[in-house]
């Protein structure tokens, strides 16, 4: 039925031209890189370089979305006090343990105290494993149930508005990072998150993200690659997109897992391995 759903809401679209410009940066110049389920397309905007699905979502329509709709298994479903108590006695481990992500947030020279704002922290299982790893963290969470889950059963400190945090004098420019663990790939314009990132953050600070690897040397290595776009994932982030994105930025690019992370010393990518995990990691220091 929800795939009905879906199909009807992308027929529904396929005569909006608004539904056919790039969701990013507003630009009609693109070109199809791929098709599937007869009504959709994945799609290069010829200026940005994002890869997006087509027809896009109306904006209005994300909040919604991911309040009601939206299910991911363990990501999104919130845990009854007698299984959260089980996490957290056994620190998470398993399906959703942090454990990689904080030896990367490690190996970027993060130390205990460092301040991280974590962006898209669904019911807040990372942030608190990342609080547990002795940083500070202060996260956001689109759907209003899933954010008052974070604060009340794991006391993560969250923020409701991301307009109104990129405007507190007592935010901005005070972090040492900017994460995000597979959002990216939701948000109708990812290019509005880095610029969240870049108000957040202090000089030298990194913005660092985890996402699908869009990138071709995912799509030659997993057969199921078309499966990472959709309904759920409208955009397809990869080293194209990054790279021209950040071009002002010393950053770095790997798909998971990285070993050593050393940036570049001038404003370029470093490319950490051959990109061909189905996860991919960048990072960017300001």
């Amino acid at each position: 039925m929800r795939k009905l759903v879906y199909l009807g809401r992308c027929f529904g679209a396929q005569f909006q031209r608004a539904r056919f410009v790039c969701p990013n940066c507003g630009s009609a110049d693109n070109t199809v890189v791929s098709r599937k389920l007869l009504l959709t397309s994945l799609r290069r905007c010829a200026t940005c370089k994002l890869l997006f699905r087509t027809p896009t979502d109306d904006p209005s329509y994300n909040l919604n979305y991911y309040e009601q709709e939206y299910c991911q298994g363990f990501t999104t479903d919130m845990p009854s006090d007698d299984a959260l108590a089980n996490l957290l006695a056994n620190n998470f481990d398993g399906e959703k343990s942090w454990a990689y992500y904080n030896n990367v947030l490690k190996r970027l020279d993060l130390r205990k105290g460092a301040r991280i704002f974590d962006f898209g922290c669904s019911w807040g299982y990372g942030s608190y494993q990342m609080i547990k790893a002795g940083y500070y963290v202060l996260a956001f969470e689109i759907a209003p149930t899933r954010r008052k889950y974070a604060e009340e059963k794991l006391s993560v400190p969250t923020v409701a508005d991301m307009e109104e945090a990129v405007r507190d004098p007592k935010l901005v420019g005070t972090f040492d990072c900017f994460f995000s663990s597979h959002v990216l790939e939701h948000v109708p314009s990812p290019s509005k998150v880095f610029r969240f990132a870049d108000a957040l953050l202090r000089s030298g600070g990194l913005f660092v993200s985890f996402t699908p690897n869009g990138s071709e040397p995912a799509k030659r290595s997993f057969p199921e690659w078309e499966k990472w776009w959709g309904e759920a994932h409208p955009n397809f982030i990869d080293d194209r997109f990054l790279d021209h994105a950040f071009h002002h930025l010393p950053r770095v690019v790997g798909s998971s897992p990285v070993g050593q992370i050393e940036f570049p010393s001038r404003a370029e990518m470093h490319h950490l391995n051959q990109l061909s995990g189905a996860e991919l990691f960048f990072s960017a220091r300001k």
